[in-house]
């Protein structure tokens, strides 16, 4: 792909469409200015399974459609394949996404390599985006300077969805498998099991599964007899 420098895949239903905003409308507001031209230095952070990865993935998809002209890197820092060298030519790049920073907790080369290209986009005018379990105060980075350019970005909690907005995720999950789950399955599962969208989608997939392998469809009688419920 265009974008990207390397052969990392990007999930094909990474959009902003698929993305239940929630109270997190600030967010995809600033992410939306970013296609539109505008540049920015942005920091997001959240628990695992808050959407973090999605919305950097989705505006990559969407940064690159709607600038075919321009160059957007992503790269996911858990990937093991990655060096800190490949950030040395990213200062190309119109904007940058830096997926995990928590990753490089440890690894002062990488650490150096994210501050130099912090402010080499920053000179440039272009953009950068970075995610991480915790606000940059509370990252265990060993390098200060580093840890004082994230602090000085655009800072970001991700709000977690309500109730409502889960059953809607989920629906729309389900949907993208090919599945039907009724708002009434939806609400029994989340009140019968783990309210964090983790454990969620792995109920669903656990769900999608077995109702491909007895032909069946998601009713609750169904879901009790696969969850043991």
């Amino acid at each position: 792909m265009q974008q990207l420098p390397l052969d990392i895949e990007l999930h094909s239903d990474a959009t902003f469409a698929n993305f239940v905003e929630g109270e997190n409308q600030l967010l995809l507001q600033k992410l939306d200015s970013i296609c539109q031209g505008d540049n920015d230095f942005i920091y997001i952070y959240s628990e695992k399974g808050h959407g973090r990865s999605h919305l950097l993935q989705a505006l990559t998809h969407a940064f690159s459609e709607q600038n075919p002209d321009k160059l957007i890197a992503y790269l996911p820092l858990d990937n093991r394949m990655l060096h800190p060298q490949m950030l040395d030519g990213l200062v190309a790049f119109d904007c940058v996404s830096l997926d995990g920073v928590d990753e490089v907790i440890g690894q002062l080369e990488w650490q150096t390599a994210i501050f130099n290209l912090y402010n080499q986009l920053k000179e440039q005018g272009k953009s950068l985006l970075v995610t991480g379990l915790v606000a940059p105060s509370q990252l265990g980075i060993e390098l200060q300077d580093l840890k004082s350019r994230l602090s000085a970005m655009f800072i970001y909690n991700i709000k977690p969805l309500n109730d409502e907005e889960k059953r809607i995720l989920l629906q729309k999950k389900a949907q993208e498998r090919g599945l039907e789950l009724g708002t009434d399955v939806a609400q029994y599962l989340l009140a019968r099991q783990q309210r964090d969208l983790p454990t969620l989608l792995e109920i669903l997939d656990k769900l999608d599964q077995a109702s491909l392998q007895a032909k069946r469809k998601l009713t609750i009688p169904f879901i009790k007899e696969v969850l043991d419920l």
